[in-house]
């Protein structure tokens, strides 16, 4: 009669014999996972950043928008009588045309904005700073071919509007610029 001992007795292995494989293995999974953890890590972190910078870049296009909204209704605010353009804006807010140059070039020329009329919404908005607006008188078309049509001031006044607004940071700047006619009878 065989005798069963429970439980079974195995085979010792000799301790010499082991090489360690499934200690390598395992670390060089953790390994992979490791760069995938950061790879990831740093992918959302990017993606945070653009979407930061795109959310400012919204912020300053509504700011400078809403400035030049403004600035439309200040013209409008003219009534019947155009307002005569000075180099300094003296006469309701309006300048001569070309009196800052070209604001592809002068547009982060402070002392250009600093003459411009500001639009309060930074407590609205959430921007850094008040946007601006600058309104210079563009030209006059008469509104028919007759004299007394040009010496009476009849036609039609085009002002160019220009506006620069900023996002929650100052690193984010939008700039527009509008042409819009109003009718003097």
């Amino acid at each position: 009669m065989q005798s069963l001992t429970y439980p079974p007795i195995l085979p010792v292995v000799a301790a010499g014999r082991q090489q360690g494989a499934a200690l390598i293995t395992s670390l060089i999974i953790l390994l992979v996972l490791t760069v995938l953890g950061i790879s990831a890590m740093n992918t959302s972190s990017l993606q945070e950043m653009m979407s930061g910078n795109l959310r400012d870049q919204n912020l300053s296009f509504q700011a400078a928008e809403s400035a030049l909204k403004d600035s439309e209704k200040t013209i409008v605010a003219f009534g019947g009588t155009e307002p005569v353009p000075t180099a300094n804006g003296a006469n309701k807010g309006v300048f001569i045309v070309d009196t800052f140059g070209d604001f592809s070039t002068t547009a982060h020329n402070e002392s250009v904005w600093s003459q411009g009329k500001p639009y309060s919404v930074s407590s609205v908005l959430g921007v850094k700073q008040d946007p601006r607006y600058i309104i210079e008188q563009a030209g006059f078309v008469g509104g028919d071919a007759s004299y007394s049509s040009a010496v009476k001031q009849q036609g039609t006044v085009f002002y160019r509007m220009t506006s620069r607004g900023h996002g929650a940071s100052t690193n984010a700047v939008t700039l527009l610029q509008e042409t819009y006619g109003k009718r003097f009878k």
